[in-house]
């Protein structure tokens, strides 16, 4: 059958390729066109349009591209009128996914969407969203289950892609700094995270001459790491496992990072008009997955002007003293494993999509 996966960013990639792997077991002869990045090629998928060209951030970030989104929905249209794919399926990136959804259920596409837009915790609005324009949602913790049955949509519980991939991890045993103590430094996925973060980065390192830092770098955007501080690219993995403490950019590096038993700290920064928005039209107590999914400040969160750093330096120089806050931490981190759920998330999401498609 025909496949059209949209996977918006570099998480989405990564369970777009472990999607698509088991597609390919289920379908040996399966075409699969895809927007979504590097590893979704490696495994078969034909990429039509990178991930790196849809990370567009805050409101400003939107309304400078308006005519770039018009466009891009377009081309969308156009590729899957072409196609006729048997399934489109969605990955996480909810905004741009549900404006693309309801392109493709209008066209009479089959919907499929994986990794559900965390609507309990930010934008309930989007659950009738996602009854119209969505005949198949796959939810990856198991307490979005029953909000979204109960709002009558086709909802399954698969398990979370992270506890995959977290469990296929193996430590590379050539790691370079595996017995070095340093801190973790994860500047986030998309350019302007990554340029935001890393001038901050490169402050703290100054001030903090008695510690070592290591930027856990993306080859997707390798010409932003202009700075003294070692990086090494694409293995995340390895340097937040082997880390002391990590400091991370807000978004699913933070579940990660829990699910790697490494203590973190959660920064974020982004255009004031969006924050200042975003502070009225959400009600949302935390910015960070861990604080979310545990509805507690387990992982200290330094949003706007608090991403400084005296206030990194106050909250590290606190963890790595292995005090309470330390412990408390790992002790945070056994309850969120249990609650993130089960491994097995891209098998049992393939298997559905799969049967779905057949029995059109």
């Amino acid at each position: 059958m025909k496949y059209f996966i949209l996977a918006g960013e570099k998480s989405g990639d990564l369970h777009g390729s472990n999607l698509i792997q088991e597609i390919n077991l289920l379908d040996k002869k399966a075409e699969i066109r895809a927007w979504g990045g590097d590893a979704m090629a490696a495994q078969g998928a034909e990429i039509l349009q990178h991930h790196n060209q849809l990370a567009i951030m805050g409101i400003l970030g939107v309304i400078q591209n308006l005519q770039r989104l018009k466009g891009l929905f377009k081309t969308f249209a156009d590729q899957i009128d072409s196609f006729q794919p048997d399934a489109v399926i969605f990955i996480d990136y909810g905004g741009f996914n549900l404006k693309a959804a309801k392109i493709a259920k209008k066209k009479g596409f089959q919907t499929h969407f994986y990794i559900a837009p965390k609507v309990w915790a930010w934008n309930k609005g989007r659950v009738n969203e996602l009854k119209k324009w969505i005949d198949h949602l796959y939810v990856i913790f198991p307490f979005e289950l029953e909000l979204f049955t109960k709002a009558g949509i086709n909802t399954q519980y698969v398990g979370n892609p992270l506890q995959d991939a977290i469990q296929a991890f193996k430590p590379n045993p050539a790691f370079t700094y595996r017995d070095k103590k340093y801190i973790a430094l994860l500047a986030g996925s998309r350019k302007q995270e990554i340029k935001t973060a890393l001038p901050l980065f490169e402050q703290l390192a100054k001030a903090n001459p008695d510690l070592q830092f290591l930027i856990a770098g993306i080859s997707d955007w390798k010409e932003l790491y202009q700075t003294e501080i070692p990086v090494l690219f694409d293995q995340t993995y390895d340097v937040v496992k082997s880390a002391e403490v990590a400091i991370v950019t807000s978004g699913t590096a933070t579940l990660e990072t829990a699910l790697l038993q490494t203590p973190q700290i959660v920064v974020y920064k982004t255009d004031w008009v969006f924050y200042s928005l975003a502070k009225i039209v959400i009600q949302i107590k935390y910015i960070s997955l861990v604080n979310i999914i545990l509805d507690k400040l387990a992982v200290p969160e330094l949003i706007q002007a608090n991403f400084s750093v005296e206030h990194m330096t106050t909250k590290l120089r606190e963890l790595l003293s292995k005090g309470t806050a330390y412990q408390q931490q790992k002790e945070d981190y056994l309850a969120l494993k249990q609650m993130v759920g089960n491994s097995g998330a891209s098998k049992k999401t393939a298997s559905f999509i799969y049967s779905a498609a057949s029995a059109k």
